[in-house]
């Protein structure tokens, strides 16, 4: 379930890695396209349909993160729930854990070399947008944005799929890419805000496994200003996290404003 889309994000980091995730979009061009809502209806009844979708309150995936140029692997905990809730715990052999999340109002981040840290501005707008339940699925608010187009049909991941351009209210241009022979969300491309400054993210999802009711993608290959991020998941659960799994932890609490 990571679609980023997102969700369905998902994880890079500073020195070592830094979370993001996976948004979809769709763009109009000379030939017959479909419709921007036919592409992610289609995408939606590929996985298991809306029904099961909205049965699932919660969802908690763990797996390898390996960035091979750096020689690291790390075992990641990520999880998600309704209405806009995420956490990812990342444990990196000789350096520690590297933690975020996002309660619904805060997003934060605690790693062994930068420390704790609280996401403001285009940052937190782009982790709440990352946090959005039903978007990780590929079920989209049109009121979120300002734009949705279908622009092509081209190819992305080795094969053929239509590009989709979403424009939210807030946040920066997201080209999304479903494959025309299944439906099913391929991959994003856009341009991420990060402590140290905006990134360029293309990631290719793939190897789709039908976890209960719902089909999810399994390996996720990211680049990042030339990096290569690849995440194999090997464990989804749904509706098994608890509800304080997402609250703010104390070194976090003390760097939040009160009024």
């Amino acid at each position: 379930m990571l679609q980023l889309s997102r969700v369905l994000a998902t994880a890079v980091t500073a020195l070592a890695v830094s979370a993001t995730s996976l948004t979809l979009p769709s763009v109009a061009g000379a030939q017959a396209l479909p419709s921007a809502t036919e592409i992610f209806d289609r995408h939606v009844k590929a996985i298991g349909g809306k029904d099961a979708i909205m049965a699932v309150s919660s969802v908690q995936q763990k797996g390898v993160l390996e960035i091979a140029a750096m020689g690291l692997s790390a075992d990641v905990t990520m999880a998600i729930a309704r209405p806009n809730k995420s956490s990812m715990i990342m444990t990196i052999p000789g350096l520690g854990e590297v933690r975020n999340g996002f309660d619904g109002q805060v997003a934060w981040d605690n790693n062994p070399m930068a420390g704790p840290s609280i996401a403001e501005g285009e940052m937190l707008e782009a982790r709440k947008a990352a946090a959005d339940f039903n978007q990780s699925f590929g079920i989209y608010n049109p009121a979120d944005f300002d734009s949705i187009a279908v622009v092509e049909k081209g190819m992305f991941g080795g094969e053929e799929a239509y590009k989709v351009a979403m424009k939210r209210k807030v946040g920066p241009l997201v080209h999304a890419f479903y494959s025309v022979a299944t439906g099913l969300y391929i991959g994003t491309s856009t341009t991420v805000p990060t402590p140290m400054g905006n990134m360029d993210v293309n990631a290719v999802v793939g190897d789709y496994k039908t976890f209960g009711t719902l089909k999810l993608p399994t390996k996720i290959s990211q680049t990042q200003n030339g990096q290569d991020v690849n995440i194999t998941l090997n464990d989804v659960t749904f509706n098994t996290v608890a509800g304080d799994a997402f609250n703010l932890p104390p070194e976090i609490k003390a760097l939040v404003k009160t009024p």
